[in-house]
């Protein structure tokens, strides 16, 4: 197993991506994309990464523009510079390209966790004709928040007038109400996971606490109102399986109703969707230490059977 660091262009035309390649033993499978969520970075995902290489996989990561080690690299971070929310996507496109130059004869898949589920799902929509498999992880549908400021006159007005503003009361609207059913949370990123040593090692990871600009915010709110709208399925082709999972008590999904909200949406444009909520659990369901076993077995038997 090696891991192999590649540096590429992003889209925004300031920033050069981080991201690593992650090889099996022997000849891979298929390429397992991963794409992660907003306010973290790609190595959080070494377990699941591990679980994938043991079963064959070769998986591509990078670090967003504005996150992680490019934008800890370039001093950049939390401030994305993107065009708009399609960079993120074009970077994730552009990171396709490099891995089937590597690989160019196996099946190409997908996991989004989070925002990286948002952007995976704007990614099936406009180069979904790529996908052998598709995995959504920590479901962001039917979110409050987004839904709010999506819809408020004065968020856009504040964009307009300064997008590299700090996001300040702006990113607590697109957050808003996260810890609402947890009757004895202990600090406002509880929603995060079911397990506090898991929301700790979130708050103490220094590539996870940053601040952010304005723009990153809005570039989240505006990806969610493309993948929320009902044109969004109809641009996913038809025949890519699609794998959702979540906790049922995870904010980001409406505790489980979010989840079935896109089931359901894949599923009326004929896609074989396959759906699995964790009862009690919370947003990161692949780093619970009790779960994410479990959760990476469910993830490799998906894609097995997808791929055959």
């Amino acid at each position: 197993m090696s891991i192999r660091e590649i540096n590429y262009p992003s889209a925004n035309g300031r920033d050069t991506i981080r991201a690593w390649s992650y090889s099996p033993l022997g000849a891979p499978k298929a390429i397992v994309q991963l794409v992660h969520g907003f306010g973290e970075h790609s190595r959080r995902y070494l377990h699941m990464i591990s679980a994938l290489q043991a079963a064959g996989f070769v998986v591509y990561a990078d670090d967003h523009i504005g996150h992680g080690k490019t934008g800890v690299d370039s001093g950049t971070l939390g401030d994305p510079h993107s065009i708009d929310y399609t960079t993120y996507i074009k970077d994730e496109r552009a990171l396709h390209d490099i891995a089937i130059k590597d690989y160019p004869n196996i099946p190409y898949c997908m996991y989004g966790h989070s925002w990286g589920s948002m952007i995976a799902r704007g990614y099936a929509a406009l180069y979904g004709e790529d996908l052998a498999a598709l995995i959504l992880c920590g479901v962001v549908s039917q979110m409050k928040g987004s839904e709010v400021a999506l819809h408020d006159p004065g968020f856009k007005a504040a964009f307009e007038a300064d997008p590299y503003q700090p996001a300040g009361a702006w990113m607590a609207m697109a957050f808003m109400g996260m810890t609402d059913r947890i009757p004895d949370a202990k600090s406002p990123n509880d929603w995060i996971a079911s397990d506090n040593r898991v929301v700790q090692d979130h708050a103490a990871d220094p590539f996870n606490s940053f601040d952010v600009t304005l723009q990153l915010v809005w570039d989240l709110v505006q990806l969610y109102g493309f993948i929320e709208s009902k044109e969004w399925a109809a641009m996913v082709p038809s025949n890519l399986p699609v794998y959702l999972i979540a906790g049922d008590q995870d904010p980001c999904g409406n505790y489980g109703e979010g989840l079935y909200h896109v089931a359901n949406l894949l599923a009326e444009n004929s896609n074989p969707v396959f759906v699995k909520a964790y009862s009690g659990y919370r947003h990161e369901i692949h780093n619970e230490l009790e779960l994410r076993d479990e959760v990476e077995a469910g993830m490799i038997d998906f894609l097995n059977k997808a791929l055959a």
